[in-house]
């Protein structure tokens, strides 16, 4: 039998180059042209936390649907269309009447974790409508106190096929840090965004954070430009990129003069450009040392900082808004003070630092709703080379 292998490797060594001579021809791929507005709907994707659904019926909106959250019989989180098939009222102001049901507040039927009818409360025990109306149900699998559900027309993949793989690393703490905030913006966005190389330039300002940083920033050049991103490694669902040499210092622009202006008080070296690491976990040496930035089916993207992995997975909302989890994912301590000192990290100073400072108030406020205009047509270059890819290649893979 002749080995695939080979052929596999030749053929993803033709998509990176054909990304990158695209990207050198300013190319006009659109943020839907494969994606769709609403999101890929064939996946898992993040809900709720599990102790936010009560004794009450929960209204969730994902991928433009609305849902009612409840309580099955066995204690699971079940979900429904929120949406009566009766007259159209919303479910999730109704109550829970019976065990692993919920009832519509307007008429009193009541359905059960199927969606299937089971009894017309007001109009008789014996309705005729019972067993002649169902509701939309949708999968619900529960991981670590997450409410994972199922978007797709198909019958669902393990949840396991779906979870980022660090969640399944023995050695870390998985979601042990999370941040569930919505962003005013289409979840294709915050994707592109996460592998763009834009920190290069909006992210160059000094704040209180960056200042303290134990490799003292502030004192060291910065790049100034690079020569783009590369792809250097791909799967099936997703991709690694690095920064194209990227250069520090101070360039000269023809017709324009040299920028930044002022360079003469980084008085410490450049920072090492490149280290030994490991893939794909932040465990062992430093994870950034193999990739900078990585972008996976549906939408999540990662960034590798130090010994802990950034990923933020962005869950559809409506076309304007995105429910995005943010979770900052570390090795485990050995020790309850480990522990603490991780907690105490992380509260005083990554999440005010990073998740909140650099995501929140510099990388959302410029491509929110009403300050992006994602519908106009868009040149991509250099930089550009990862969204390229994700927006033909990675799109075109998704199980939809």
């Amino acid at each position: 039998m002749v080995s695939t292998v080979p052929r596999a490797k030749e053929n993803q060594v033709v998509r990176e180059r054909e990304a990158r001579d695209e990207a050198y021809g300013a190319t006009q791929i659109g943020p839907f042209d494969y994606c769709p507005k609403l999101g890929f709907r064939e996946y898992w994707y993040p809900g709720i936390w599990a102790k936010q659904v009560g004794r009450k019926p929960r209204n969730l909106k994902m991928l433009g649907e609305e849902l009612v959250l409840f309580r099955g019989k066995e204690g699971n989180v079940v979900a429904l269309s929120d949406w009566c098939p009766h007259r159209g009222a919303r479910l999730s102001r109704g109550f829970c009447e019976f065990k692993g049901t919920v009832t519509c507040p307007y008429h009193g039927y009541t359905f059960d974790e199927t969606g299937r009818c089971v009894a017309g409360l007001i109009e008789s025990p014996n309705s005729p409508l019972v067993g002649k109306m169902r509701g939309r149900h949708y999968p619900t699998a529960e991981w670590q106190g997450i409410v994972f559900i199922w978007m797709g027309e198909t019958e669902p993949v393990p949840l396991e096929e779906d979870l980022p793989w660090e969640f399944k690393d023995s050695t870390l703490n998985g979601r042990r840090y999370t941040r569930v905030k919505v962003w005013e913006t289409n979840w294709t966005e915050p994707v592109n965004q996460g592998i763009d190389y834009h920190e290069f330039y909006l992210h160059r300002g000094l704040n209180f954070w960056r200042f303290i940083d134990y490799k003292f920033p502030f004192f060291r050049p910065k790049p100034v430009f690079t020569g783009g991103s590369k792809i250097i490694e791909e799967g099936d669902d997703y991709i690694n990129l690095r920064d194209d040499g990227a250069q520090v210092g101070q360039a000269e622009y023809p017709g324009l003069g040299k920028w930044p202006r002022r360079v003469w008080w980084r008085v410490l070296g450049a920072p090492p450009t490149t280290v030994s690491g490991s893939l794909p976990t932040a465990t062992g040496e430093k994870a950034w040392a193999t990739y900078d930035h990585n972008v996976q089916l549906p939408s999540k993207v990662r960034v590798c900082v130090g010994t802990f992995v950034h990923l933020r997975w962005g869950v559809p909302v409506d076309e304007h808004n995105t429910r995005m989890w943010t979770m900052t994912i570390c090795k485990n301590s050995r020790t309850i003070f480990g522990q603490f000192w991780q907690d105490i990290w992380y509260y005083l100073w990554r999440k005010p630092a990073a998740v909140v400072a650099i995501n929140e108030k510099e990388d959302l406020v410029v491509f929110k709703k009403e300050r992006i205009n994602l519908e106009r047509p868009q040149k991509l270059g250099l930089l550009d080379t990862g969204i390229i890819y994700y927006r033909r290649q990675l799109a075109q893979r998704s199980r939809d």
